[in-house]
C-alpha cells in the first residue's frame, strides 16, 4: 500500500474529513442499494503507471450479491467511469477485487485551500462535547523518575493534547503511587539502614537506596516482609511516626517530579495520590456488601469473578489493610461523578490488564452504567539489555539521566555539522545548545510514540540518539529544510498568495498533497485507538514525502505560477509538521 499505518479505524475517518469522499460515496450507495457501507483505502503503487488517490474494495458486497468482487469492481467501475466528469475524477480502473480511482487536480486543490488556514481544520469538531479524563504518569512515590515511567508519561499526553486538537474538553489526571506496603518497606528501611541526615543529603535517590536495600536484606531475613506490613497496618491507622516520615517521603519525591515534568512540557489539572481515595473507600465497601457481592476467603475479602473468567478480587486482606483493587474502585466512582466525564482513561502498563479487567466488572456489579466508559490504555515494558527495568533489583534507568545525554550527544553532532558551514552561517553558542535542548528531548519522546504502544521497547542508546531514519530529530531537520526552502524563496522574491496552488503536474507532488489531506484522519484514528504511534507514522511518511519531492523536483524553479503553487504547498506541509509534533510536546528549531 501506498502509506505504512493505513489501519482499519484511519480507512474509516477518511470517507468523513475529506470532503469530495462524500458525494462518491452517496453515488455508489444510490448506484445499488447493497452498497450502503463503503469503506476506503489507500490505492496500490503500480509501477511505471499513473498513480491512484484510493483503492475501494468490494469485497463487502460479495456475499450479498452472490457475485466475485471482481466481477463488482467491473461493474462499479463501469458506473463511475460515465460519472467521471459529475464526480470530479479524473480516472477510473478495475484492478481485480478494487476500484482505484484519482480525483482531478481541481478537486484535491479545493480541498487544500478549505485547510489553508489550519492543515487540522478538518478534524477540530470531530469530538466536540466529550470530555475525558486521563490517568496518566503516576509514579511511585520515593523512587526516582525511571525511564520505564516515561511510557505512560508520554502516551498520556500524546493524547491529551489529541482529544484537545479535537475539540474534546480533557482533564488531566496524575495518581500518585503513594499509598501501599512499599511504604511499609521504606519505612522499615529507614529505620534499619537510614537517618535524616543520610535522606536530606540526596532525597529522592537515597529513599530509593533504601528501598533496594530492603530487598536485598528481606531476602537473608525475611522478618523484614512482616514488619513492613506493620508499618503500613500503622500508616493506615494514622499512627503519628509512620504519617510524619510517609509526608516527608511524599513531598521530596514529587519535588524532583516536577523537574522532569516542567522539562518534558507536561501538565496536569488534579494530582491526588491513592491516599486521597482512603476516607471514601469504607463507602465503597459497604456498597460492594450492600450487593451481596463480597464473600469470606482463607480471612480475606473478596468478590467472586469465576463465572466471568476470572480470579476472585482482593477487597480486604486479612490483617484488615485494602488493596489497589480497593482504592481504584473508589477512586472510578469519585471520578466519574465529579468530573462526568464520556470516557475515563487509565494509561497503565500492560501488567495490569487483569486488574483493570477486574475493576471494571466489580464496579458493574455495584450498579453502575458507565462500563462503556472505562478504558485501560495499556502499554508494553521497556527493557534493558538484562531483561526488565525494576526498582526492586536497582537497575533503573533514570529518564533525567536519558535526557541529559541526549542532549549532550545532539550538541555534539550539531557542533560537528556548524564546522562544515561558512562561519557567517553558524550558530551562536546559545543557539547551539537551545537546538541541542530542542533535539535531544525531541529525540527520546518520538523513539518512546512511535513504537505501537502495547509492544515492548529494547532501551537503547543507539536507537534514541539515531539522527537518521525514524527518528525526531529527523522530522525536525525536515522542518528546518522546509523552512530553508522558504528563506530561500524570499531572498530570490518569489511570491505566492492564498490563491496559488501546486498545478500538481508531477507524481511527488500530488503524493505529498495526499498526505497532507489525509492527515486529519490519522489524528482521529490516533484518538479512537488511543495510539499515537498512528500519528508518529503518518509524520514519517508526510516528511518522507516530501524529501522525495525536494530530491526529484526543482522546487524553486520553472514557470512563476508553478513555483508559487508549490512554495504555498511547502508553507502548508511545515506549517502541518508543526502541528503534528507538538502533539507529542516536540518542538521544532527554526535553525539545524
Amino acid at each position: 500500500m501506498r502509506w505504512a499505518i493505513w489501519r482499519s479505524e484511519f480507512e474509516k475517518m477518511l470517507d468523513r474529513r475529506l470532503t469530495y469522499f462524500s458525494e462518491l460515496e452517496r453515488f455508489i450507495r444510490e448506484w445499488d442499494e447493497v452498497c450502503q457501507a463503503v469503506v476506503f483505502q489507500a490505492a496500490p503503487d503500480l509501477e511505471n503507471e499513473k498513480s491512484f488517490d484510493l483503492a475501494i474494495p468490494c469485497f463487502q458486497w460479495s456475499k450479498v450479491k452472490k457475485l466475485p468482487p471482481a466481477k463488482i469492481s467491473e461493474a462499479l467501475a463501469a458506473a463511475l467511469e460515465l460519472a467521471k466528469d459529475h464526480l470530479g475524477l479524473d480516472a477510473v480502473e478495475s484492478l481485480n477485487a478494487y476500484v482505484n480511482i484519482r480525483f482531478r487536480s481541481d478537486i484535491l486543490q479545493r480541498e487544500l485551500a478549505a485547510r489553508e488556514d489550519d492543515p487540522l481544520r478538518a478534524s477540530r469538531e470531530a469530538l466536540a462535547g466529550e470530555r475525558i479524563a486521563i490517568d496518566f504518569s503516576s509514579p511511585n512515590i520515593a523512587k526516582p523518575f525511571g525511564f520505564g515511567h516515561l511510557r505512560s508519561t508520554n502516551i498520556g499526553a500524546a493524547i491529551c493534547r489529541i482529544y484537545q486538537s479535537l475539540g474534546a474538553e480533557v482533564v488531566r489526571i496524575n495518581h500518585l503511587g503513594d499509598w501501599g506496603t512499599q511504604f511499609g518497606k521504606l519505612i522499615t528501611a529507614y529505620k534499619h539502614f537510614g537517618n535524616a541526615d543520610f535522606v536530606k543529603g540526596d532525597p529522592i535517590n537515597n529513599l530509593y537506596a533504601l528501598y533496594v536495600k530492603f530487598h536485598e536484606e528481606e531476602q537473608k531475613d525475611p522478618a523484614l516482609m512482616d514488619e513492613a506490613r506493620e508499618w503500613f497496618v500503622k500508616l493506615e491507622q494514622g499512627n503519628e511516626e509512620a504519617r510524619e516520615l510517609w509526608t516527608w517521603f511524599r513531598d521530596v519525591s514529587f519535588h524532583e517530579f516536577k523537574k522532569i515534568y516542567d522539562r518534558l512540557g507536561v501538565s496536569f489539572d488534579y494530582v491526588t495520590g491513592e491516599s486521597f481515595y482512603n476516607e471514601l473507600m469504607e463507602a465503597s465497601v459497604s456498597l460492594i456488601e450492600s450487593k451481596s457481592l463480597l464473600k469470606e476467603s482463607e480471612g480475606a475479602q473478596v468478590v467472586d469473578l469465576e463465572s466471568y473468567g476470572m480470579p476472585p478480587c482482593l477487597i480486604r486482606k486479612a490483617d484488615g489493610s485494602t488493596l489497589y483493587a480497593t482504592r481504584d474502585i473508589a477512586t472510578a466512582e469519585y471520578r466519574m461523578k465529579t468530573f462526568e466525564p464520556t470516557k475515563l482513561v487509565y494509561v497503565v502498563g500492560s501488567e495490569q490488564k487483569l486488574h483493570f479487567r477486574q475493576v471494571f466488572k466489580v464496579l458493574e456489579l455495584m450498579g453502575y452504567p458507565w462500563g462503556e466508559r472505562w478504558v485501560h490504555v495499556d502499554f508494553g515494558l521497556i527493557k534493558s539489555d538484562q531483561g526488565k527495568m525494576s526498582t526492586r533489583k536497582g537497575n533503573i534507568i533514570l529518564l533525567e539521566d536519558v535526557l541529559n545525554q541526549a542532549e549532550e550527544r545532539a550538541l555534539q553532532i550539531i557542533e560537528e555539522k556548524e564546522l562544515t558551514k561558512p562561519e557567517e552561517r553558524r550558530l551562536t553558542p546559545a543557539e547551539k545548545k537551545e537546538v541541542a535542548k530542542l533535539v535531544g528531548l525531541g529525540a527520546v519522546i518520538f523513539f518512546d510514540l512511535k513504537a505501537k504502544r502495547t509492544k515492548d521497547i529494547i532501551f537503547s542508546w543507539e536507537d534514541i540518539l539515531n539522527f537518521e531514519g525514524d527518528t525526531g530529530p529527523y522530522l525536525q531537520y525536515s522542518y528546518v529544510r522546509l523552512g530553508s526552502l522558504l528563506e530561500r524563496a524570499k531572498a530570490e522574491s518569489i511570491k505566492w498568495s492564498k490563491a496559488d496552488w501546486p498545478l500538481l503536474a508531477v507524481e511527488e507532488e500530488r503524493d505529498l498533497v495526499r498526505h497532507i489531506l489525509n492527515f486529519p484522519a490519522a489524528v482521529e484514528a490516533a484518538a479512537k485507538e488511543f495510539e499515537p504511534s498512528v500519528i508518529s507514522h503518518e509524520l514519517l511518511e508526510l516528511a518522507g514525502s516530501f524529501n522525495r519531492f525536494y530530491m526529484k523536483v526543482p522546487i524553486l524553479k520553472g514557470e512563476s505560477d508553478q513555483v508559487a503553487g508549490r512554495m504555498h504547498l511547502i508553507e502548508m506541509t511545515r506549517k502541518l509538521l508543526r502541528q503534528g509534533l507538538e502533539l507529542f510536546g516536540i518542538q521544532c528549531p527554526d535553525r539545524m
